[in-house]
């Protein structure tokens, strides 16, 4: 096969000469391009990804801001009138057309500089068989029911590795729907999904959400590990779980994931012959939605890898932007673990990953030490430098000082395979780079890229039921005998706020239930729905009804945006530590964040205080140590000189005896006075040895002093660090608790009402 080289830009000294080109299939390692906003790393990557698709490499690419598909806006003629559609909506209309010539003009000239013109414009163009799909939404929406059927190959006791991997993600990423799901080994909603989900692939069996469900209410597996099924997960406890997939299913919303392309490998990346570029355009989705597609593909892409044979060439790359809370340090999201054994082991099946992020924090250390292509931009701040080069390997000092002097468009090029670091210039893109494009923009480029009309939603089996209460108000029906009005609303409300910077999303269902002639508002409450039918229960009673109840509902639109308009979501945030609490953290949890924050603030300090006494604590240790020495060898020397004082003693006394007894039995005089004058040598000698003997026992006994004094000084040195460390503490504390309302309020224009219905449902769901 032939070197596939990617022209990624030129050496930003001499930009546009010198060329810089990177082999395609270093992407088999994995790349990150890492920038602030602005630092134009989303041009960069759009830049790679037309070098990649120029290769005819497939691509599946994760649009999570909306920029992306500005790839499909590559115009081969260069006119003004391809450019006019897109022009920025605030561009004044007497404008419009100068504007559309001067962009135009710009990317001629730009294109020109780059030796690039129409020709490849349009080889880009056909180089892939291009697709654009909008999950969740029905301009081209995307069916998950695949991802719940049994993969091509599925045997556990094959691979475990692989069909664990499989099971994992695709639980996940359901129990992300309903915002439920934890660790796999311990959480109990993902083992019984893991395991019903086993349990029919192994019989070949494709589920569906609606038996999914019904397998919850009556698990077919008898035992979970040692422990029958009651035993794991009560019935009781499981409703909830029931519940909450039932509300999705109920949800008229959740009709457009059953329908559209399927998500499949096969699907998003084409056949070797017909390679397919697939844009997933998701900036519309809500947070769950969002993670739950995503945890679902990752999945389906890892799986695909692994049926694939062992390549070093790259086969298909998958690119995410803004990877932010998709694979975090510390946090455990469903899309983490299908990711993480993606950058694992994709490189082995030649499926390489691209991310961009503005931080690399934003990223777990086991994703950054899994990038073989480093792309760095410009950040403004030293301490994001700092974070950036260190975290991905690259801490030399002039490294520092090349990022911080980077201009847009620049980077710094590092990596393994591709020789020493250099900066480059990005090259000019072929695709007009407009920047978000939202669901209405995008409806005229699906036309563009062939794709065929979404498919219309399921009309429902009519049902034999009782004729309606109010004709032309759509109502349904909970169970129980008897039943009270309450008006239903779905919508979706966006909180925002400038400062500080803060949007939350909230989607949901919402009941107020109907009082005399009146919609009771001041109940209006947010609700998890129990099943509903639009067939009303043949045993139930419905409370009577006000006669003017079809203008109540009719009107209910307008006056669910005024209450909801009126009521603010009181959330807390912390001013100085720049922290918000977050959707589903309650106030201990937030609290505890940011008196984790404070103390991170302070760890510079804390460490600091630690340094200056552990140095201090380290030359007593040393000192200490060599008096212990000093103090071994001065009880050696007292044992030495006990023991010579002893012997000393016990001679010379023998000697005297001996002496003395000759003498008497000889009857020689001089010999009792040689015996007296050895006896008193002995004394001498004795004595002498004595006073040696005190004197090594003073000296133990100021080695034993001093010791006692060092280990004192240790004790005080030691209360002191922890004195100033508590200081700290105390001080983040205090700062913590420094903790401010922040009320959020949604202008009307940040609220969509998607159904408005008439509910009847018992008692106990209405208080």
């Amino acid at each position: 096969m032939a070197k596939r080289e990617l022209t990624i830009g030129a050496i930003a000294a001499t930009a546009p000469a010198d060329k810089v080109t990177i082999p395609a299939d270093v992407l088999t390692t994995h790349g990150v391009i890492v920038g602030m906003t602005g630092s134009g790393k989303t041009g960069l990557a759009i830049v790679m990804l037309e070098e990649l698709a120029r290769q005819k490499i497939p691509l599946v690419i994760c649009d999570l801001k909306g920029d992306l598909a500005d790839l499909l806006l590559a115009f081969p003629h260069l006119a003004p009138a391809d450019f006019a559609p897109y022009l920025p909506a605030s561009t004044p209309a007497e404008q419009r057309e100068a504007a559309a010539q001067e962009a135009a003009t710009r990317w001629r000239d730009g294109l020109t500089k780059w030796g690039l013109g129409e020709a490849d414009i349009t080889a880009l163009r056909s180089a892939l068989a291009w697709q654009l799909l909008t999950p969740g939404s029905g301009l081209a929406p995307v069916n998950l029911l695949p991802a719940l059927a049994p993969p091509a190959g599925y045997d556990p006791d094959l691979d475990p590795d692989a069909a664990r991997s499989r099971l994992d993600g695709t639980a996940a990423g359901l129990l992300a729907l309903v915002d439920r799901g934890g660790d796999p080994l311990t959480d109990r909603d993902h083992v019984l999904l893991t395991t019903l989900l086993d349990a029919a692939w192994r019989a070949g069996q494709a589920l569906d959400l609606p038996e999914l469900i019904r397998q919850i209410v009556d698990p077919p597996v008898a035992q979970f590990g040692v422990l029958d099924a009651e035993t794991f997960y009560p019935r009781k406890e499981r409703q909830e779980l029931v519940l909450a997939f039932n509300t999705v299913l109920a949800s008229p919303s959740f009709s457009v994931w059953t329908r559209g392309v399927p998500l499949a490998a096969e699907q998003l990346i084409g056949p070797p012959e017909a390679p397919k570029g697939t844009i997933l355009a998701l900036a519309h989705l809500a947070e769950r939605e969002r993670m739950s597609f995503l945890t679902l593909l990752f999945s389906t892409i890892l799986s695909w890898a692994r049926s694939q044979p062992g390549s070093e060439s790259l086969r298909v790359l998958l690119y995410l932007d803004e990877i932010q809370g998709i694979v975090p340090p510390s946090a455990l999201p469903p899309t983490k673990p299908p990711l993480l054994t993606l950058l694992k082991q994709g490189r082995a099946f030649g499926a390489g990953v691209l991310l961009a992020t503005q931080n690399p924090v934003d990223l777990d250390y086991k994703a950054l030490g899994n990038m073989g292509l480093k792309l760095i931009g410009r950040l403004d701040t030293e301490n994001d430098r700092k974070h950036a080069l260190q975290g991905l390997d690259l801490g030399e000092d002039d490294l520092d000082a090349t990022v911080a002097g980077l201009e847009q468009r620049e980077f710094l090029l590092a990596g393994a395979r591709i020789g020493a670091p250099r900066v480059i210039t990005s090259r000019w893109a072929m695709s007009y780079l407009r920047g978000p494009l939202t669901l209405a923009e995008l409806k005229p480029l699906l036309a563009a890229t062939g794709a065929p009309p979404a498919p219309p939603s399921p009309v429902p089996a009519a049902k034999a039921t009782m004729a309606p209460v109010l004709p032309g108000i759509d109502q349904l029906f909970g169970s129980g005998e008897a039943l009270r009005p309450a008006v239903l609303i779905e919508a979706r409300v966006l909180y925002r706020k400038a400062s500080p910077a803060l949007q939350r999303e909230v989607d949901g269902a919402w009941l107020a239930p109907l009082a005399g002639d009146r919609v009771d508002w001041e109940r209006l409450a947010q609700r998890e729905l129990p099943a509903l039918d639009d067939a009303r229960p043949a045993a139930s009673t419905l409370a009577p009804l006000p006669g003017n109840a079809a203008e109540l509902v009719r009107a209910a639109s307008k006056d669910f945006v005024r209450e909801i308009a009126a009521r603010p979501l009181g959330i807390k945030w912390h001013r100085t530590l720049k922290l918000v609490q977050e959707t589903e953290e309650d106030d201990a949890q937030f609290c505890e964040r940011c008196l984790e924050a404070a103390k991170a603030g302070n760890q510079d300090k804390t460490e600091k205080v630690r340094a200056h006494y552990e140095g201090k604590l380290r030359q007593i240790d040393q000192r200490l140590g060599r008096e212990e020495l000093e103090l071994s060898r001065d009880q050696q020397e007292v044992a030495n000189r006990e023991r010579q004082q002893t012997v000393t003693m016990a001679a010379g006394v023998g000697d005297a005896l001996l002496q003395g007894l000759g003498a008497l039995l000889g009857g020689r005089r001089s010999g009792l006075g040689g015996a007296v004058r050895k006896g008193a040598s002995t004394y001498r000698q004795t004595t002498e040895k004595a006073r040696m003997a005190d004197r090594a026992r003073a000296e133990v006994t100021e080695s034993e002093q001093q010791i006692a004094a060092f280990e004192a000084e240790k004790q005080n040195l030691a209360q002191a660090m922890q004195k100033e460390i508590d200081l700290l503490d105390e001080q983040a504390e205090r700062l913590a608790g420094q903790i401010e309302p922040l009320p959020l309020t949604p202008g009307s224009r940040d609220i969509t009402v998607r159904r408005v219905a008439l509910a009847w449902l018992p008692d106990a769901d209405l208080a």
